[in-house]
């Protein structure tokens, strides 16, 4: 299964591609009172506003502000726009492929249901993030209820 590596926090992350609708650079955000730390704010893409997600505060990373290798990953759900978001990532590395041989599950939280398997690559390991598992947090849905109008 092909997967785009990203950086995160100084660690390589891969997300499935099926995932990924399009890459694009850091976007500036409109920030909201009282919204999750791991969420920078509302974006607009494609017209609509959506949640900003910060990767490394959705991690429990420190959040640090984008850089010009920031790269902002548009997770789109083709059959309700609503539930489109965005995700910052520090850089996009490559696309690979994984193809589940050797694979470990990987730390599973019911609080953290988008970390996925741990992967053997490049003489290490690489974890997939299954961010479109984003939409079922009780607090992105509650985001995705307040979005500014276009």
């Amino acid at each position: 299964m092909r997967h785009l590596c990203v950086m995160i926090g100084g660690s390589r992350f891969a997300v499935p591609a099926s995932e990924v609708r399009e890459v694009g650079p850091a976007v500036a955000a409109r920030t909201l009172p009282g919204v999750p730390i791991w969420c920078r704010g509302f974006a607009c893409a494609r017209g609509q506003w959506m949640p900003l997600v910060h990767a490394a505060a959705l991690l429990g990373m420190p959040l640090t502000p984008p850089t010009t290798l920031s790269r902002t990953l548009l997770l789109d759900d083709s059959k309700d726009p609503t539930q489109s978001v965005l995700i910052e990532v520090d850089a996009v590395d490559d696309l690979v492929q994984l193809d589940g041989t050797g694979v470990h599950p990987g730390l599973q939280v019911a609080a953290h249901p988008w970390l996925g398997a741990l992967h053997p690559f490049g003489g290490g390991s690489v974890q997939v993030l299954l961010l479109g598992a984003l939409r079922q947090h009780p607090e992105w849905r509650a985001l995705a209820r307040e979005a500014p109008a276009a």
